[in-house]
């Protein structure tokens, strides 16, 4: 958008020249004013869409969409259809397949056998970032769509366990400290919310 204020600018100063030199010597300004009219509205056109006045609308719908994770059905459908005559450390690599695929625009994941945990480490810029201002201040989690990504990964703990009949938890750790867990759900209930700590 800046090259078209650019441009619009330059036809509007070349359009005001010519508008004043047709009527000064022809007495004519119909085409003279459709150059500057046109080359007006490039310009405001051109401002308004610029970047710099939607800074506060991009970098909301970025924090919101950083911490949304989309929960689709054939995700559900993958984990529900892991084939149970596989033993259990096939069946909890295949599961770790899915989230991985499930969740690789969110970060990467891994499984801590010791304690039944898929964990979630954020690496999205938009993510970390959102993450890190929760961390701060869980007060903002409304902001970020917190419940939007805590809900997924909710459903998919449920999903997880079913697959896996067991007790398995998914967990989203802050990205500067791996060990701590900002969010974790275990069997579709929610464990561990940092948004609900007082």
């Amino acid at each position: 958008m800046i090259f078209l204020v650019i441009f619009g600018g330059l036809m509007l100063i070349l359009g005001a020249f010519y508008l004043t030199n047709s009527w000064q010597r022809y007495r004519e300004w119909k085409s003279g004013t459709i150059i500057v009219v046109l080359s007006l509205i490039a310009v405001v056109y051109g401002a308004i869409n610029l970047p710099y006045f939607h800074k506060d609308k991009q970098s909301a719908s970025q924090e919101s969409s950083s911490a949304q994770v989309v929960q689709d059905s054939s995700f559900s459908n993958r984990l529900s259809g892991i084939n149970g005559g596989q033993t259990s450390a096939n069946q909890q690599a295949s599961v770790l397949r899915q989230l991985q695929k499930g969740y690789s625009k969110l970060g990467t994941v891994e499984f801590k056998e010791s304690t039944n945990t898929y964990v979630i480490k954020p690496t999205d810029d938009n993510t970390v970032s959102a993450i890190k201002a929760l961390v701060d201040d869980p007060s903002q989690a409304s902001q970020i769509g917190w419940s939007d990504l805590t809900n997924s990964i909710k459903k998919n703990s449920a999903q997880v366990s079913k697959a896996l009949n067991g007790d398995y938890s998914i967990s989203i750790v802050n990205p500067d400290n791996t060990k701590q867990a900002v969010y974790t759900a275990k069997d579709g209930q929610t464990t561990y919310d940092i948004a609900n700590q007082k």
